[in-house]
């Protein structure tokens, strides 16, 4: 027999009324004065866990969602730009037509480090700080700025020597250096290297041999190595190089005509690919001849490779304007 709706009433008062009881038991006030909960507490307490599925099931749509759906950025303006001088020819520098006001001298060797010797021990750090002291007075006299490497006998190492270079903001650097042969020891010339690699043996040699005391470790080979493919550098040293060389082979072949002309060469060499600007190396004589050395002795001999060195200089500077 089923229970009428007194009955139902009766039950749900008495389950009150033992709710009230326990209630009061554990110190509740009574419920008639507690503050009725509203739905909004409510939701907010419950928010949390209605969250948790909402966010699995975005998520399993975001792994499962189609590629071919997604959205895909469009390339920007500057990213397309970007692409478009990557996939072009190189800049050329002769688009920047800048004038050379400062230019950096090295003095190759010194203190310890002698380099080439004749057979008078006549040594290639003593010419070639002569001659660096010439050339520079006669920059200064025509308004060129000029920063020296080193200006007495000192053993600088080559990454001070490129340091020095790029912290002073050189607009071109020329290193000054005497070479020696080891055959044919009757030939003498003239030659200008440029940064650039080069696939011969005697070359990679001689680099090797220059950059000995260079100061630098493996850890810095890949920074150099990117610096040997830098076009638009190598192409203006490539230019230095040409004016230096077609100026002191055409004006000391006057005073020496048994000089060959040995041209201008790519070449590693530490202080050509460390430094920031326009780099040559000039070698300006050849010590293991005799004859030459001699005139490599004589102070108007070394004048007339410094007034070489300058023209070459001033030829570079004046078509770079």
């Amino acid at each position: 027999m089923r229970a009428g709706p007194n009955d139902r009433v009766r039950r749900q008062l008495m389950r009150d009324a033992v709710s009230d009881n326990l209630e009061t038991i554990r110190g509740l006030p009574p419920r008639s004065v507690r503050p009725v909960p509203r739905a909004g507490g409510v939701w907010t307490r419950r928010l949390p866990l209605l969250l948790i599925p909402v966010t699995l099931l975005g998520a399993s749509y975001l792994v499962s969602e189609p590629p071919i759906l997604r959205t895909v950025r469009q390339p920007t303006a500057a990213v397309l730009h970007t692409a478009m001088i990557d996939s072009t020819e190189p800049v050329k520098a002769a688009a920047f037509p800048l004038a050379v006001r400062r230019v950096i001298l090295d003095a190759g060797h010194g203190g310890k480090d002698a380099g080439a010797l004749s057979s008078s021990n006549l040594s290639e750090k003593e010419i070639t700080l002569d001659i660096e002291r010439r050339l520079q007075a006669l920059l200064k006299q025509q308004g060129f700025e000029v920063v020296a490497t080193r200006n007495d006998d000192r053993m600088i190492p080559l990454r001070e020597r490129a340091r020095l270079a790029n912290s002073s903001e050189g607009d071109i650097f020329v290193s000054i250096h005497v070479n020696s042969l080891r055959t044919h020891i009757n030939s003498h010339g003239i030659e200008t290297y440029y940064l650039g690699p080069t696939k011969d043996p005697l070359l990679t040699q001689l680099a090797a041999e220059e950059n000995g005391t260079s100061g630098y470790s493996i850890a810095d080979l890949r920074k150099l190595l990117d610096r040997v493919y830098a076009d638009v550098r190598r192409d203006e040293s490539h230019r230095l190089a040409s004016a230096v060389q077609q100026q002191l082979f055409a004006n000391l072949q006057t005073i020496d005509p048994g000089l060959e002309n040995w041209g201008i060469k790519r070449a590693p060499f530490i202080v050509l690919v460390a430094t920031d600007m326009p780099a040559v190396l000039a070698e300006v004589g050849c010590l293991s001849n005799e004859r030459e050395a001699v005139m490599l002795k004589n102070p108007q001999y070394r004048q007339q490779i410094a007034q070489a060195l300058f023209r070459g200089i001033s030829e570079y500077a004046k078509k770079g304007t």
